[in-house]
């Protein structure tokens, strides 16, 4: 049996954060369609996506230093890892609920 899981499908990640990109088109069309209007800002779509993928198995609620430490173990090859360590470095001292919670209170989305 096979199952696909659309989190692996790398084709749907953004890699870019330029409004002309890929990305940048798919958004500005959603925001023409009525009822589809994008209602959170983001800072680097390429980051919240890297750190989405990164923490797509991590067990909520979590702390942010077992979020950290996860980042850590999970990204040893990943070229942005000190990028998203930083922002989560900057994270305040509670439980988080899931990845959207980790993107927003670390000012990537808002």
């Amino acid at each position: 049996m096979e199952e696909s899981n659309k989190r692996e499908n790398i084709d749907q990640i953004p890699k870019e954060d330029d409004t002309q990109g890929q990305t940048g088109k798919v958004i500005s069309e959603q925001n023409a369609v009525a009822g589809q209007r994008k209602e959170v800002s983001v800072e680097s779509y390429s980051k919240v996506a890297n750190i989405g993928q990164i923490l797509k198995d991590m067990d909520f609620p979590a702390e942010k230093s077992k979020i950290i430490e996860f980042v850590r173990q999970k990204s040893s090859d990943d070229q942005n890892k000190g990028e998203i360590l930083s922002a989560l470095e900057k994270l305040e001292e509670r439980s988080y609920k899931n990845v959207s919670d980790i993107t927003m209170a670390a000012g990537l989305v808002y």
